[in-house]
């Protein structure tokens, strides 16, 4: 019988947070969201690397708990690991009160975004843009918006949503595969200018 997985391995600790500050560890993280238990072979096919890579980037999530090794193949004459996610979807919390887990938390972000950008570019330098139904298959959109406490509950409700649909979408691998990167934060002034008199 197969092993159902729990649905989010959420990571709070600084350690395991650093994990996720590389644009590649969050690559394997989504391949293996993605393609399920894989191993180093096919996760090299997957992200279109060197599988000599990736041994150390597996072996870092393995640490942080993210990843298991799952189990042990026949590939030809060899025996190769496959790889699996500790649950269907990682995801990094931050302690507003740890300043430790700030540097993680920034650096993981930073990485996803930076992760966001290759994919959108390689997208639109690939000709790989189209329109279906009159749906362009890419979109960028940045909103600045006022947030109240209820209204916070609700998109987080809204995405919850769109997670589900993305995870039901996932599982049929079917169509053309995408990303989708979110990020909300609060506006803060970064700093206050003091203007002279004259």
């Amino acid at each position: 019988m197969k092993r159902k997985l729990p649905k989010v391995t959420c990571v709070k600790e600084p350690r395991r947070l650093a994990a996720l500050a590389s644009p590649l560890r969050i690559e394997l993280v989504g391949a293996l969201q993605t393609h399920g238990p894989s191993s180093i072979r096919e996760l090299a096919l997957h992200l279109d690397r060197a599988a000599d890579g990736l041994y150390h980037h597996v072996r870092t999530l393995m640490k942080a708990g993210m990843v298991v090794e799952q189990s042990h193949r026949k590939s030809g004459r060899r025996v190769e690991a496959v790889y699996a996610l500790t649950a269907r979807r990682v995801a990094g919390k931050l302690d507003p009160s740890s300043s430790e887990g700030k540097g993680p938390v920034i650096r993981a972000g930073v990485a996803a975004l930076r992760l966001a950008a290759r994919e959108f570019r390689a997208a639109i330098e690939s000709d790989a843009v189209s329109v279906t139904d009159g749906l362009a298959n890419t979109r960028v959109s940045r909103q600045r918006t006022w947030l109240t406490g209820r209204g916070l509950t609700r998109l987080y409700g809204l995405l919850g949503q769109i997670e589900r649909l993305l995870l039901k979408e996932n599982a049929q691998k079917q169509g053309r595969l995408h990303s989708l990167t979110v990020v909300l934060a609060p506006c803060v002034k970064r700093r206050t200018f003091q203007h002279e008199s004259t």
